[in-house]
């Protein structure tokens, strides 16, 4: 019998907002523009936990403080 995937292992847009503080807006955002990695459960939509990571990147300038390189 194959083994089953942990359920743990993915999270609702609910919990990544949370992760993130933000809407669920700009996680639904994030994942139109392909930016954060999701999958359909039914009519659910799951991201994995390991992706949460994925789409932070640091600020490496000033220009980027100040709004120039807006992710959400």
């Amino acid at each position: 019998m194959p083994k089953s995937k942990d359920c743990s292992a993915f999270v609702t847009i609910k919990d990544a907002a949370h992760h993130f503080a933000c809407s669920t807006d700009t996680i639904r955002r994030l994942i139109a523009r392909g930016e954060l990695k999701a999958y359909r459960v039914g009519t659910a939509i799951r991201i994995k936990r390991t992706d949460l990571e994925k789409p932070l990147q640091p600020v490496t300038n000033l220009a980027e403080i100040r709004g120039g390189g807006r992710v959400a």
